[in-house]
């Protein structure tokens, strides 16, 4: 008895559930609505049950197009002189290659009297031109004082460099010094590591471009200053993005420069 008693109500407690005393109390449509409710009710439930849940979404990774920039991760040596003795434990031993092309001047050098002769300008020196550093000289920079000035004594700190190209020796500025105060600059107008090495993921047809002092189609501004010096006059718009006239060859060439390639060369 106590386990009819139990299914009897663990039946009415089911969803839509009417026992047969309750069926009677109904008129016959209304019977069969409440049925047909009580057979929906229990489908609802069951089926609530046992739906899974929805399906995660994955997410896709973005993958960007565009090539990686791999100058971006380049690392350029450099050195932190801050006096003359310290220039010279930075400095000598050193190869160095010209950053600034056409725009770093260079004077004859008297090794015995261990001065340059910085009257007499021996010309600039090209883009990457090869140097090997010997020595550190300070020397008093010539100045022209009118009548009436005074003059604030400078002295330029100079390295003493073998070029690759003729073996000469030559006295190159990479400083200035007044009183107890030196200034260097020698990182922004020296590569203190082999450019073709630091830059080796550029195309091979790209350096021998470089080499020759060329200017090509698709190089970037990076490329052309290398291949053509920093002498150069830059039109309006941004960096990758204008068209800039280089002339410190002895020729004037104007490229334009589309998202950091050259897109037209003309040769004046």
């Amino acid at each position: 008895m106590v386990i009819e008693t139990l299914n009897h109500r663990e039946k009415k407690d089911r969803p839509g559930h009417l026992d047969q005393s309750e069926k009677k109390k109904l008129p016959g449509n209304k019977v069969f609505c409440a049925n047909l409710v009580a057979v929906v009710t229990l489908c609802l439930a069951i089926t609530g049950c046992q739906q899974s849940p929805p399906p995660q979404t994955k997410q896709t990774p973005t993958v960007n197009s565009s090539a990686v920039n791999l100058d971006e991760y380049v690392t350029l040596p450099k050195v932190y002189p801050f006096d003359l003795k310290s220039a010279g434990k930075e400095l000598v031993g050193k190869s160095a290659w010209v950053r600034t092309g056409y725009m770093l001047p260079y004077y004859g050098y008297d090794a015995s009297a261990r001065t340059a002769e910085l009257g007499h300008k021996a010309g600039v020196l090209p883009p990457l031109d090869k140097l090997e550093i010997k020595d550190v000289i300070l020397q008093r920079a010539p100045v022209t004082v009118a009548p009436g000035q005074i003059a604030i004594i400078q002295k330029q700190v100079l390295v003493v460099v073998k070029r690759q190209r003729d073996g000469g020796l030559y006295a190159v500025p990479v400083g200035m010094n007044t009183g107890e105060d030196f200034k260097f600059n020698a990182n922004d107008v020296l590569y203190f590591a082999d450019p073709h090495e630091l830059y080796k993921h550029w195309p091979a047809e790209m350096w021998t471009a470089i080499d020759k002092h060329e200017a090509c189609q698709s190089m970037s501004e990076l490329q052309a200053e290398m291949a053509l010096g920093s002498k150069a006059t830059y039109f309006a718009g941004d960096f990758g993005n204008r068209n800039i006239e280089y002339s410190g060859s002895g020729k004037t060439i104007k490229i334009k420069f589309e998202k950091n390639h050259a897109t037209l060369i003309t040769e004046k």
